[in-house]
């Protein structure tokens, strides 16, 4: 019977449970859940689907994204064009170049240049006349705006005349203030210097006619931006839209999307639905979570009242939805399945039950479809890849039982996503072969359950099959120093883990635990060996120095000595508890009888007969200290009959029922009886009659 928390402790599981279930609300989607769930190139899931209105057909966001960023790229630039421009540094330079012919005709000085010059300058004139009607011909603009043409996306260019009438022109020939320089010095007849052209100074005369007109290009652009269509095309009533067994197609699943939004959109209004929604969520969250504090309320009671199973247990849960919701929000919804679900339920099947590993995978995989695209999918992989884990799990020992479970955890998912392919659609083809990859991920995270049970053993106190198995080698360094030092009790936690590991097998404890714990539960007696009988050869007894009451002292510290080698060697505390409770607290009979006959009519203060305890409390304890005192006293028997093995089975179950010592235990009467009858059997087998042989008469 499982000891009675207090309401501080209940109000504190509470509390966590509260918390578990707020960081759950917090990691849901937000607004009403659409009622048909959908994957591209996943077969639909429901009967036939038509539309019950017209709706518009809505681009994805990635098309519609991409069609608004076209247009950015080719957005068209729009440019003031003034016509008059050309006419006016041409006339500028022409009158700059006869001033310079005047200036150097009145020279007191004339070199061969200026005599060239002079004599040239009306060529000069007409090549800088024709160069700069067909430079603003083609538009002449800034270097600046020139590069950003060059750069924008459009081909070409739109120019406004005066009634901002617009005319298209390629960007292909434009000029820019240092190109038409360029271009002027090029193409420079035979026979006209280029010095000259320096002397004059074009660049200071040229002057763009076209100007950037940037309100124009941004007006144009907001407008081409909004014409860009949210939908490409209608869904009438009635229209059949998808049957059972299809596949998602691209078109499908656009269609598909586009009913959701319009359905949601109808339905109700956004706040209105925000709150629906966020109730919905919490009271579903609450009532999957409070299953799982009930069940361990009513049928876990050690379980509930172990903070550190309780809190570790929610805390797996709220990770793994964490991560679930997490993927399906921020990228593919199939990629959930590279999720090891199975390693919760292997956990807590190795730290504690199948039962409630089991209850644990359903609580965690019920909480976890309110996040999930394919619900059913989702639950008809994860449901048998759990029991899978439990039946592999069961009695985890060693890594190669990882391994194999690993790869039988994968072909489970296998089997069953390839069995639920064809049973919606019958084709083998349609068969997503990614998720294969994903169940193969999904495999190999798990070959780190054995290192993740190992960090959880030293963070949380927990302990694994592993551990126990590894405890239990004889070649241990306690149990081999026990053998040395206090060999007759070494033969005796020999004899009892045997009887420990029989009778768990049978009514469905831990066998390993109550094995390991049989063997190091009287380690305690290494302080002084020679004070317990096992390990007294030769008459020498060192009780007959001493008074009742010392001896009695010295026999129950073997409880407080063995508590503290099992913490010096960093044993676990179910171990240690094993070691504590396999007196429970029952008294020194010997020493208490052997007082009260030396001290006739005396009170007798029972406290200093009586072990410490606490009594058993789980069925492995209470297995021990039946093993325990039935092993020891079997040694005692003058003759080993069948009658005698009986009785003495008997007389020590029946005086330990009768002093409330195993009503701690879950253990029933049933149950009792059938311990009875295997020790019955078990001693039966190891005392055994021998037969005699017999000696040669006449030997030859």
């Amino acid at each position: 019977m499982a000891k009675r928390l207090k309401w501080t402790d209940i109000l504190i599981r509470v509390a966590f449970f509260i918390v578990a279930a707020g960081l759950l609300l917090l990691l849901c989607p937000r607004g009403a859940r659409y009622q048909y769930q959908f994957e591209l190139g996943k077969p639909w899931q429901y009967d036939l689907l038509t539309a019950d209105f017209d709706f518009p057909i809505y681009k994805d966001k990635d098309e519609f994204r991409k069609e608004r960023e076209a247009v950015l790229d080719s957005k068209v630039l729009y440019f003031n064009y003034n016509a008059n421009t050309g006419s006016h540094v041409t006339s500028a330079i022409t009158s700059e170049i006869r001033k310079m012919v005047k200036d150097a005709s009145n020279a007191s000085v004339r070199t061969n240049e200026t005599v060239h010059f002079a004599e040239k300058h009306e060529q000069y004139i007409s090549y800088l006349q024709k160069e700069l009607k067909a430079i603003y011909k083609a538009g002449l603009m800034t270097d600046a705006d020139l590069a950003a043409v060059k750069d924008n996306g459009s081909d070409h260019i739109v120019l406004l005349d005066d009634n901002n009438m617009g005319k298209s022109l390629s960007k292909e020939h434009l000029y820019s203030i240092s190109r038409a320089r360029s271009v002027i010095e090029v193409n420079l007849p035979e026979g006209l210097h280029k010095s000259w052209l320096d002397e004059i100074q074009i660049s200071k005369y040229l002057t763009p006619n076209l100007s950037y007109n940037e309100e124009i290009t941004d007006k144009v652009l907001a407008e081409e931006y909004r014409k860009v269509s949210a939908t490409q095309g209608m869904v009438q009533r009635g229209e059949r839209i998808i049957d059972k067994g299809e596949i998602v197609t691209e078109q499908k699943l656009k269609i598909l999307n586009s009913l959701k939004q319009e359905t949601l959109n109808r339905n109700i209004s956004s706040q209105q639905q925000y709150y629906s929604s966020l109730f919905g969520h919490l009271l579903l969250i609450s009532l999957i979570l409070g299953f799982f504090f009930l069940y361990t309320f009513v049928f876990r009671k050690d379980y509930f009242q172990s903070f550190r199973y309780f809190a570790v247990t929610l805390t797996l849960i709220v990770v793994y939805f964490m991560a679930t919701s997490m993927i399906v929000q921020h990228t593919d919804p199939d990629l959930v399945y590279m999720i090891p679900y199975a390693l919760i339920p292997m956990i807590i099947s190795t730290f504690y039950d199948t039962r409630t590993a089991f209850f644990t995978h359903i609580v965690e995989v019920l909480l976890t479809l309110i996040v999930v695209a394919v619900p059913l999918e989702f639950v008809l992989l994860q449901i048998p890849a759990g029991m899978m884990t439990i039946f592999l799990s069961k009695d985890l020992e060693n890594r190669s039982q990882l391994v194999r479970g690993a790869v039988t955890i994968f072909v489970t998912y296998c089997v069953v996503y390839f069995a639920y392919g064809l049973m919606l659609d019958g084709d083998v083809l349609v068969v997503d072969n990614w998720m294969f990859l994903w169940f193969g991920i999904n495999g190999m995270f798990l070959l780190f359950a054995y290192p993740f049970i190992y960090l959880l053993e030293k963070m949380f106190g927990f302990t694994s099959n592993v551990t126990l198995l590894e405890l239990s080698n004889t070649n241990n360094e306690v149990l081999r120093k026990l053998s040395e030092e206090a060999p007759g009790t070494f033969q005796h936690v020999l004899q009892v883990s045997n009887l420990s590991a029989d009778i768990a097998a049978e009514l469905g404890a831990n066998a390993l635990l109550a094995r390991t714990g049989a063997l190091y539960h009287d380690i305690g007696k290494m302080k002084n060996p020679a004070f317990f009988t096992e390990n007294q050869h030769k008459g020498i007894n060192p009780h007959s120095q001493l008074r009742p009451e010392q001896s009695a002292h010295v026999i129950i510290d073997h409880i407080k000595n063995g508590v503290d080698i099992a913490r010096q060697n960093a044993l676990p505390q179910c171990i240690v508890d094993i070691i504590k409770t396999h007196h429970g607290k029952s008294k020194t009979r010997y020493f208490y009888n052997t007082w009260i006959n030396n001290n006739p009519g005396k009170p007798v203060d029972e406290s200093r007969f009586t072990y410490d305890g606490p009594n058993p409390a789980t069925l492995e304890q209470g297995i021990v200290m039946i093993c325990d005192s039935i092993e020891a006293a079997s040694r005692s028997l003058p003759e080993y009959t069948d009658e005698s093995i009986n009785n003495l089975v008997e007389n020590i179950v029946g005086s330990m029922v009768s002093n409330h010592y195993l009503d701690n235990t879950p253990i029933k009467m049933n149950q009792i009886q059938e311990i009875k009858e295997i020790l019955k059997d078990k001693l039966k087998n190891i005392y055994h009659t021998r037969i005699a042989y017999p000696e040669l008469k006449n030997p030859q």
